[in-house]
């Protein structure tokens, strides 16, 4: 072999490797942010049920901690850059509540759920609408 094919051959290898690499990078950021999403979203959908079964009251509220009643933290991930980094959070993921009246007989009720991160980290955030329906209040003195 002479010494530019040697040559070649290392070139061809490293932009092979650089590219099997970056492959696997980016399948990575896309598994973390299905994961973070999924989590986002069943988090948003247990609220919105709490809230519809009255756990949770049907009133607004900001950035409210996920799962601090519990006992339990299923809910959290641990936050791996920022624990990296010594500034990890205590609290993973927050929720905010908008209740909107439509009418005398129905509710929007908008819950977002997003993590609690540097916006410069690009935080995962879900929000999911539901419209509910009040139950009509009854007039004193019938029977």
């Amino acid at each position: 072999m002479t010494l530019l094919e040697v040559i070649l051959s290392l070139v061809l290898l490293g932009g092979t490797v650089a590219v099997i690499g970056e492959l696997a990078r980016s399948s990575f950021q896309s598994a973390r942010f299905a994961r973070d999403m999924t989590q986002a979203e069943l988090m948003a959908e247990s609220i919105l049920a709490k809230i519809r079964l009255g756990i949770i009251p049907m009133e607004p509220a900001y950035e409210i901690p996920v799962g601090m009643g519990s006992t339990h933290r299923t809910d959290t991930v641990v936050d791996t850059h920022a624990l990296a980094e010594g500034n990890a959070n205590t609290v993973l993921w927050l929720y905010s509540v908008d209740v909107v009246n439509l009418t005398d007989f129905l509710v929007e009720i908008a819950v977002t759920v997003r993590q609690n991160i540097a916006e410069t980290r690009q935080p995962t955030i879900c929000r999911l609408v539901r419209w509910h329906a009040l139950e009509p209040e009854e007039e004193e003195g019938e029977e």
